[in-house]
């Protein structure tokens, strides 16, 4: 993980790796344990200026962010119908075992974000037509943030292994994190029932392919994803691999 600068709690990256400074692309987890200096510091060295907030409504009332001078923030609610459940109700021995085997629920999840995200386009057309540096984070900067950030990288013809590596490496970044919602939620669960939590508390191949697997059956190439799918345009393509490469 050397190759990857990461700062705070809230485990802030540059898209694609390497040091913090000349990247104008962050990804991170929620802002809510920010300090004042490290908020200085993302603006005022870092250069941030956009902040892209995937969380849904009931998330952010229950962690709100401090406002950061120099960064605006813009909110993208990802579409749910789904009943607000905290982690404690739906990953609890008992209950958990209702998604199946481990990988199904987060599998099914990944595909329905192809068609459940217009979000994603929102937030590429966005970052072309403003061409300033910007951090894009969920709760934990592990699934949501983790597809939009894939499909900011394949949209920049980063290689297929390189874009892979970018979204496991969130499971060592999130090592601390993943162990202490483990310990705090496994209490009596079966050896069956751990392997479904650690299969949601981590990121897997499996979600990603299933993912990128959607967009090829569902519009039969990434480049038709781009252009009827998230409406992205050849302009806004390049101004988005501009924005990408490091200054």
């Amino acid at each position: 993980m050397s190759e990857y600068e990461v700062l705070g709690r809230f485990r802030m990256r540059a898209l694609g790796g390497g040091s913090l400074a000349g990247a104008r692309l962050f990804r991170s987890a929620q802002l809510t344990d920010i300090s004042p200096d490290e908020a200085r510091f993302m603006t005022s060295q870092i250069g941030i200026q956009a902040i892209y907030d995937i969380r849904n409504e009931w998330e952010v009332h229950a962690a709100p962010e401090p406002y950061l001078v120099g960064a605006k923030t813009i909110q993208l609610e990802p579409l749910t119908t789904r009943r607000r459940k905290s982690a404690n109700e739906r990953f609890a021995a008992g209950v958990i075992g209702e998604y199946g085997v481990p990988e199904e629920r987060m599998i099914a999840n990944y595909r329905r974000y192809v068609q459940e995200y217009p979000l994603i386009g929102r937030a590429l057309r966005a970052l072309a037509a403003e061409q300033v540096p910007a951090l894009i984070h969920c709760v934990n900067g592990k699934d949501r943030t983790g597809v939009i950030c894939a499909v900011i990288m394949k949209a920049c013809d980063v290689h297929d292994d390189d874009i892979m590596q970018d979204y496991l490496i969130t499971n060592e970044i999130n090592a601390d994190y993943i162990r202490e919602e483990a310990e705090g939620l496994s209490a009596g669960m079966t050896e069956h029932e751990l392997a479904i939590l650690m299969s949601f508390l981590e990121a897997r191949p499996a979600y990603l392919h299933a993912f990128f697997d959607e967009i090829e059956r569902q519009y039969g190439s990434f480049q038709a994803y781009l252009t009827n799918g998230v409406r992205l345009n050849p302009i806004q393509q390049l101004k988005l691999r501009a924005l990408y490469a490091r200054s």
